[in-house]
């Protein structure tokens, strides 16, 4: 695997790893009495598969300096330790040193060419560089080698959507299409993916087929605004204003500051009392 030399813009929505906090571990938070580690001491204390336990435990931590000691520790008396290899590049990787960690993720693999963790972290870097389709290359190694590993499919389904958003926005639809499908076959419960084909589906006027990719993507995704907005909108378009009125309601319990969804609701209401006051015999 080769370092990227140059990033590769993405116009796809922002989905990434680290915001989806995969790489944070167990998401534990130092107390506020915490003492800084010192490594030496540490070395001292842990050997072998303690010091690679307790890395961990500190990783999982956000202490990443300190795990990062204890990792280089492992691997300056056994270079073959795989696992080694990928804690320290997952705690380079958390310090903004992406190079150094996929050094770190390739030696790994280098040790064994089927480790779907490493495979997956390089591509996660692959990723956050911009590598979209290099990214995709990697993930999809990593599930030939554990179709099991749901970070991989978790990964590559973002990434796939991300590679569809780009071939959208340069003009080829259609492929564009086919890349959100293949992201929902490997993540069928991926919102994002959903959303943007209702977008597409939108744009090209086929209005069911979007409304039915919005009411998924809000399914999966019950905080989605934007969702329930774009089905606000078709509604709206289509006569049925207090379906609009409702989708807006709910993208405003969501996301109360959404300008968009404000000033659509406003049209639907004012729409709304237009036709009651024209046709007052009429029940809404």
């Amino acid at each position: 695997m080769a370092w990227p030399e140059k990033a590769v813009g993405n116009g796809g929505e922002r989905d990434t790893i680290r915001d989806n906090d995969f790489l944070n571990g167990s998401q534990l938070s130092p107390s506020s009495g915490d003492s800084p580690v010192d490594a030496a001491s540490v070395h001292k204390r842990f050997e072998g598969k303690d010091a690679i336990s307790y890395a961990n435990i500190l990783r999982s931590r956000n202490k990443f300096v300190e795990a990062l000691a204890l990792y280089d520790g492992v691997l300056e008396k056994d270079s073959s330790n795989v696992e080694a290899h990928i804690g320290k590049g997952i705690c380079l990787q958390m310090q903004n040193m992406p190079k150094l960690a996929f050094n770190s993720f390739t030696e790994a693999i280098k040790l064994d060419p089927q480790n779907a963790c490493a495979l997956t972290y390089c591509g996660i870097v692959y990723k956050d560089e911009g590598c979209l389709a290099e990214a995709a290359e990697s993930y999809q190694k990593a599930l030939r080698a554990d179709p099991s590993y749901k970070l991989a499919a978790e990964c590559l389904a973002i990434v796939l959507t991300d590679l569809g958003t780009s071939l959208k926005l340069a003009g080829s639809v259609q492929e564009g299409i086919q890349k959100y499908y293949e992201a929902l076959k490997i993540d069928p419960l991926y919102a994002p993916a959903y959303y943007n084909l209702g977008v597409v589906y939108s744009e090209m006027m086929q209005f069911d087929v979007a409304l039915n990719c919005y009411e998924k993507a809000a399914l999966e995704r019950p905080m989605y605004a934007e969702a329930y907005c774009n089905m606000g909108v078709i509604y709206k378009n289509r006569g049925e204003l207090e379906s609009a009125i409702a989708c807006y309601e709910r993208c405003l319990a969501v996301s109360p500051n959404f300008e968009i969804a404000k000033n659509n609701m406003a049209i639907a209401l004012t729409d709304l009392g237009t036709k009651v006051v024209s046709h007052p015999d009429l029940t809404y």
